[in-house]
């Protein structure tokens, strides 16, 4: 099930939004919107299409913010009734799930959250309903204008992909960090053997799944939950911190650089099969020109063999029927006698 629709708000902007909306707070509610900005990313289709997954994730997102503006509206207004001293307010589970967060007199977080949330939800059912809204000329341009950055987002990822992946790994040294600089290190050694610039994106697909599991387990430990001892323990030893205002700068620097990397590959990763497709269809012509001279020759040989050998069997058959038929003929003419 696929239609033709514009589609520049659900790829670019209405993930942004969720992205946002789950790093304005450590809670609950905020990890959900991430998971739904990483499924939307995961199902994107190409461009220009879109499928019943993207539709029912579009639906989802209209839906879960309708349902977390209400909430979060319903519960700040309770707050302000009740006053400071109220119990719930400052009870783990609220904090855990995302309702106490600052007053909107003392912070305005809460306000930007369901601003960027209500901004999500009408996105969501731009999406929905595309159709009809996409007609009008304003929205044809503004759509036009999003996919002119769209492409130029797309070529400098090409190009900045690599050494963002190499950010991500040396920027703070760890377990959970180092896949990503093997998967580097294969990458080069892939380009300088093959003289092909896919060589570097050739582990994309693992690496995009394991960007999605170093996020959520990095955005997980965030969460105001009293661990235990021994997954603080673990949680140290594989590399995994905790983002505050005294955090240093290379554990900052590599959370922020991981989130670039993943978006960056979800925004690239279907230009890479594209020309990864390609370059199969035309893999044999690259031989040629990646091998030595004589190597190319002995290709070029043995495809001319290759052709040659199906027209030989057949002229070779004929032949052996013609012998056979003119066998045959002989012995009746002998016996006829």
């Amino acid at each position: 099930m696929a239609w033709r629709t514009g589609g520049c708000a659900g790829r670019c902007l209405l993930p942004l939004l969720l992205l946002t909306a789950s790093l304005l707070d450590w809670s609950l509610i905020s990890l959900v919107n991430m998971v739904i900005f990483f499924a939307i990313r995961f199902v994107a289709p190409r461009r220009g299409f879109h499928n019943w997954r993207l539709y029912l994730l579009y639906w989802c997102t209209v839906i879960y913010s309708a349902v977390v503006i209400l909430a979060q509206v319903t519960f700040h207004i309770i707050w302000g009734i009740e006053g400071k001293g109220w119990i719930v307010a400052h009870s783990w589970w609220a904090k855990l799930v995302g309702f106490a967060r600052d007053q909107p007199w003392e912070s305005p977080s809460v306000i930007y959250f369901l601003i960027i949330q209500l901004s999500a939800a009408v996105l969501s059912l731009v999406e929905v309903f595309g159709s009809r809204i996409h007609q009008d000329s304003c929205w044809l341009n503004f759509s036009f204008d999003i996919e002119q950055i769209g492409y130029h987002f797309r070529v400098a990822c090409c190009l900045l992909l690599p050494a963002v992946q190499l950010i991500v790994s040396i920027s703070h040294p760890s377990w959970i960090s180092l896949p990503f600089f093997v998967f580097s290190c294969i990458g080069l050694v892939d380009w300088s053997l093959t003289s092909n610039f896919l060589g570097l994106f050739r582990w994309w697909r693992l690496l995009e799944i394991y960007s999605v599991f170093s996020i959520l387990l990095l955005y997980i430990y965030q969460l105001r939950v009293k661990f235990p001892y021994v997954v603080v323990a673990f949680a140290d030893f594989i590399g995994l911190f905790k983002v505050s205002s005294k955090s240093e700068w290379p554990e900052l620097s590599s959370g922020i650089s991981l989130l670039v990397y993943y978006f960056m590959l979800s925004s690239f990763k279907r230009d890479i099969q594209e020309m990864d497709s390609l370059m199969s269809l035309e893999n044999d012509s690259l031989t040629e020109d990646l091998l030595p001279s004589r190597n190319a020759f002995l290709v070029r040989q043995s495809r001319e063999i290759s052709s040659v050998t199906p027209q030989m069997m057949k002229l070779e058959k004929q032949h052996h029927k013609g012998a056979q038929l003119l066998n045959d003929t002989a012995i009746r003419v002998y016996y006829g006698k």
